[in-house]
């Protein structure tokens, strides 16, 4: 028997002022099917693929079946899901008039799996005798199998950022969090200031505290270097690669810059015509005030123009998701705006 004064901590009621879920003991659930659903189609309708010559594109989604919820029992955050999915794609050869048709599916997209075990399905219905059909099917079972796996991570990841909210209800002692591999567990608050103390790159941005790292991404423009640098300069070619999607671009040293509905925004520090841009650079969901750094370089190399995007200072805990939107909202979308071809193998 616990002696006076050393009672399970659980049953010591803490103070809240609308006496609600205290402590965060009880079971309390989010239905995130309608949000999972929608999220879900936004991210694959349209996904793109790119191997050599061969480039794959997500057509339609046929089907998504499945649910989601968010749940909290005794102060953890617990994600179910289960998803089915299909869809229809069309493979083009760059150069050519082939094309090839086919159909695919997700079946396993479920808490059970991390992303890089999603399994893939997919297979040609049109030309399957096609001269370069044997390509389209390697391409199909590594780089698009990669890039939806990548997709459904991102989804992942905004699933347990965006029903996170809410669920861990305030108290006058709140703990901090540690999420691991599918659960968030708390932690003593010396261990976790230990924790952070320790971590190597640690950065602040107002109250928050998080790590950054570098990525860095790169493609082969068949284009001279001034074409390119035209490209990812001019505002009127900034405004087809981004669909529009353009609300500021003032292009000088110290000017802002506002892509895709705000979502992407910064200012240009420097400028070296047809060799280099550096930018401050933010997504809106970057913790606030926090840019990351940003150099897109441009390189000749003789027969094309080696494009590189470096970044450093990038939240770790939004790194894939930056990773992914700079491959495939400024790589993949520029070179495929102004025909400058896929990746040279």
């Amino acid at each position: 028997m616990a002696k006076w004064g050393e009672g399970d901590p659980r049953w010591i009621v803490e103070e809240r002022a609308d006496a609600t879920n205290v402590n965060n003991w009880h079971w309390s659930e989010k239905n995130a099917t309608p949000w999972s659903t929608n999220r879900l189609r936004e991210l694959l309708n349209g996904l793109v693929a790119e191997d050599g010559p061969i480039t794959v594109t997500i057509d339609e989604i046929k089907k998504i079946e499945g649910e989601a919820t968010a749940n909290n029992r005794k102060a953890k955050l617990i994600f179910l899901y289960e998803w089915v999915i299909e869809g229809n794609f069309t493979a083009n050869i760059s150069g050519t008039q082939d094309e090839y048709k086919g159909k695919f599916d997700i079946p396993n997209l479920s808490d059970e799996n991390d992303a890089d075990e999603v399994d893939v399905n997919s297979f040609i219905t049109s030309n399957q005798h096609g001269v370069l059909a044997n390509q389209v099917r390697q391409v199909l079972n590594k780089a698009f199998v990669k890039r939806i796996q990548e997709t459904v991570g991102l989804y992942i990841r905004e699933l347990k950022e965006e029903f996170s909210k809410g669920l861990i209800l305030p108290t006058d002692k709140v703990k901090p969090q540690v999420v691991t591999k599918g659960k968030t567990t708390m932690v003593d608050k010396r261990q976790f200031q230990n924790t952070v103390v320790a971590e190597k790159d640690a950065s602040t941005s107002g109250n928050e505290i998080f790590d950054v790292k570098e990525i860095s991404i790169a493609d082969s423009y068949k284009a001279t270097p001034d074409r390119v640098f035209e490209a990812i300069s001019e505002q009127n070619y900034v405004r087809s690669w981004t669909n529009n999607a353009i609300n500021e671009w003032d292009f000088k040293e110290n000017g802002k810059f506002s892509l895709f509905g705000g979502n992407v925004s910064g200012s240009f520090v420097k400028i070296e015509p047809n060799k280099e841009i550096i930018t401050k650079w933010r997504l809106k969901k970057y913790p606030n005030d926090h840019h990351a750094t940003i150099h897109f370089i441009l390189k000749d190399n003789g027969s094309a123009t080696d494009f590189t995007i470096q970044a450093k200072d990038v939240p770790v805990h939004l790194a894939d998701e930056t990773q992914t939107g700079l491959d495939r909202y400024y790589l993949t979308s520029i070179a495929r705006t102004f025909g400058f071809s896929s990746r040279i193998c």
